[in-house]
């Protein structure tokens, strides 16, 4: 490493924040400049832009760790000199070999870009919506009457059926669902709101398997609301095809998306998958089961 090179890096840094080719690129381009037309000034032109490339820096450019950049080397070494002045002789025949490098690297891209497309087959063509944040809001005057985003909140009051019970929310019903005392399960099930229910469950002694089947019956609370619900169901469609990001202060990382992915969002998973399946209703008729997926024939919810 010299100054010179470290001031080159910096630069090349700079480029790559703002979106602008490196030098490692602009030497890439001047190599597919030179393939197509193997003039002279365009070798001087790649002479000029693998010279740019920060000095400690330029055996990776190819990123072949094996020939690292001795084909480039070569290729701009001229006829009768040594390459670096004390290597081999260039001939034409070398000259040769190195555009045929380069040539066998390209088709190797060409193969690996047409097996990926084959493989990622159902992968978006295009970007998809910008994501929806799904933030926690308090009203203390009462949730408002015109719907909103708001409502894919689980604390959301809106009364669903799931496994031979009644809650007044997604909320009430997840934490009622993870106590192992019956008694524990109908205060939870009656508490004045969807955070009280919450505040109880936490304090109650959960059941054993919990954290083994606790998404599949919140994905069946989330297929519950949103069925039973069309209203509701309408403002998750209204999302389309972005990813959902459930923020908030109350519920754990495990559900919320939280900054420098701490948070596995799993909620906001949920979302977007019951999104698909409701879409998959319209679309190709199909129904899901509101009491949540079936395991060796038998629907989750009647096992919670």
């Amino acid at each position: 490493m010299t100054p010179e090179g470290f001031l080159s890096a910096v630069a090349d840094k700079i480029e790559e924040l703002n979106g602008r080719p490196t030098t490692g690129q602009r030497c890439w381009e001047a190599i597919r400049r030179y393939q197509q037309e193997p003039e002279e000034r365009n070798r001087e032109l790649l002479r000029d832009a693998y010279l740019a490339v920060p000095a400690h820096r330029r055996i990776y450019v190819l990123g072949d760790m094996d020939l690292q950049d001795r084909p480039l080397r070569i290729l701009l070494t001229n006829l009768g000199e040594a390459v670096d002045g004390d290597g081999p002789v260039v001939t034409a025949d070398m000259h040769q070999e190195s555009l045929d490098y380069f040539r066998r690297g390209d088709e190797g891209v060409a193969r690996e870009q047409e097996r990926r497309t084959v493989q990622y087959a159902d992968d978006p063509s295009g970007p998809g919506q910008a994501a929806v944040i799904s933030h926690q809001t308090v009203y203390p005057q009462g949730w408002p009457e015109a719907l909103g985003l708001f409502a894919l909140r689980n604390d959301y009051p809106a009364q669903i059926a799931f496994a031979g019970e009644t809650y007044p929310s997604v909320l009430h019903g997840y934490w009622a669902l993870s106590t192992a005392d019956t008694a524990d399960r109908r205060l939870i099930q009656e508490a004045p709101s969807g955070r009280e229910a919450q505040d109880l469950g936490g304090r109650a002694v959960q059941r054993a398997d919990w954290p083994a089947i606790r998404l599949a019956a919140m994905g069946g609370l989330l297929r519950a609301k949103f069925t039973q619900h069309p209203e509701l169901a309408e403002i998750l469609l209204s999302t389309g095809d972005a990813t959902i990001s459930y923020t908030g202060f109350s519920d754990s990382p495990f559900w919320r998306d939280v900054p420098d992915s701490c948070g596995r969002n799993w909620m906001g998973r949920l979302l977007e998958l019951v999104r698909s399946e409701l879409l998959a209703k319209q679309s190709l008729g199909a129904h899901p089961d509101p009491g949540g997926p079936t395991v060796a024939g038998k629907s989750t919810s009647s096992q919670i």
